[in-house]
C-alpha cells in the first residue's frame, strides 16, 4: 500500500503542476482563424478533395478543442497535411444552424490569438459548448473584429495586388513626365 501511495504521488504531483501552470497562466492564447477571400473551402478531412462547406471572408474559426486528460478541454492547434483542424458555427456567429469540425488550408486563412478571458483551462474560443445556445467567446470575438479592422501587413517584402497596381501606375506617369521633359528639351 506504501508503494502504491508513493507510485500515485510521483504520477500525480507533475501533473498537478502542469495543470495549475496552465490555469494561472497570463500568457495562455486560444488559436482562431479568419478566411482570407470568399469562396475558401472547409475540407472534410485533413487529406483529399471532399468539400464541407465554402465560406465567404472573415468567416470565423477556432482551432478544434482536444481533450487532455489532466488539464480538461483545451484548444489545441492540429495541422495536417497543411490544413488546420477547426471547428465552427455553420452560420459564422452561434450554434443555431449548428456547429461543425472540419479542415481548412492555411493557406486559406488567417491565424489570430486570442485571450482566453480567464479561462485557461477550457480556452476553446466557443461558451455554453453543451447547448444549442453556443457562441464565440467574447474574447475571440473582439480579436475577430480588431483583426478585420484592421487587416495584417503583408509579410516581409510581400506586396500586395492593390499596391502592384499602384507602383505601376505610379511608374507610367513617371515615364510621361520623363518624355514631356525630353520633349520640351528637344522643342528649345
Amino acid at each position: 500500500m506504501k508503494y502504491f501511495l508513493i507510485a500515485m504521488l510521483t504520477l500525480a504531483v507533475p501533473a498537478i503542476s502542469q495543470a495549475e501552470f496552465w490555469g494561472n497562466s497570463d500568457e495562455t492564447r486560444g488559436v482562431g482563424y479568419l478566411a482570407k477571400a470568399d469562396g475558401t473551402k472547409i475540407y472534410q478531412r485533413s487529406e483529399g478533395d471532399a468539400v464541407a462547406a465554402t465560406v465567404k471572408k472573415d468567416f470565423p474559426m477556432v482551432a478544434f478543442e482536444s481533450k487532455n486528460e489532466w488539464l480538461g478541454i483545451v484548444a489545441a492547434e492540429s495541422v495536417e497535411n497543411g490544413r488546420a483542424h477547426v471547428r465552427y458555427f455553420n452560420n459564422g456567429q452561434n450554434a443555431k444552424e449548428g456547429k461543425s469540425t472540419a479542415w481548412v488550408d492555411l493557406k486559406d486563412v488567417e491565424r489570430i490569438n486570442f485571450s482566453c478571458c480567464d479561462d485557461n483551462a477550457h480556452c476553446t474560443g466557443i461558451k455554453d459548448p453543451l447547448f444549442r445556445a453556443a457562441t464565440y467567446t467574447d474574447c475571440f470575438i473582439r480579436s475577430m473584429e480588431a483583426r478585420i479592422e484592421k487587416p495584417t501587413p503583408p509579410a516581409n517584402n510581400q506586396v500586395t495586388d492593390i499596391e502592384l497596381e499602384k507602383l505601376k501606375l505610379q511608374l507610367e506617369i513617371e515615364k510621361l513626365k520623363l518624355e514631356q521633359e525630353r520633349l520640351k528639351a528637344g522643342v528649345k
